[in-house]
């Protein structure tokens, strides 16, 4: 069996420097568990064009790939996820597109039944192949704000 991978966005915005959140959605095949907008690669697309694509797809935002910040990785069994972090602040009129911190209904895949932002101190449960995944996205800005 070959091994997938996908590749998303994890688009972010920083209230102040003890509240930033990471925009996450809820696919509507989990009941529970809420992971980052992503999918995998048609017709030879290179990652990052998957994951500027894939994102567009599931949540009607689009990003210029100069927006593209930090690359994190989790690799699994069965499927690896890989991610590039996106300010919010990139994004042209993005208030067009979130009502009280969800993606308006209307903008979102059939995918998904939700997507809204979390604060990185108060997370959902998360799909187990992302947890490592947005841990290591969590210790990131942790460690930023630390040193500024």
């Amino acid at each position: 069996m070959k091994k997938i991978t996908a590749f998303g966005i994890c688009l972010y915005r920083v209230i102040n420097k003890k509240n930033i959140e990471i925009l996450l959605c809820k696919s509507v095949k989990s009941e529970l568990k809420w992971g980052l907008l992503k999918g995998v690669s048609e017709n030879k697309e290179s990652s990052i064009q998957t994951a500027l694509r894939e994102f567009e797809e599931e949540s009607s935002i689009y990003v210029d790939k100069k927006y593209l910040e930090n690359y994190f990785e989790q690799k699994n069994t069965d499927k690896d996820i890989g991610i590039w972090l996106v300010d919010i602040n990139n994004i042209s009129n993005w208030g067009q597109y979130f009502t009280n911190g969800s993606l308006k209904e209307n903008l979102l895949s059939w995918e998904n039944s939700k997507a809204k932002f979390y604060n990185l101190n108060n997370l959902p449960p998360i799909k187990k192949k992302q947890i490592t995944l947005i841990k290591d996205i969590k210790d990131y800005f942790e460690n930023i704000h630390q040193y500024h």
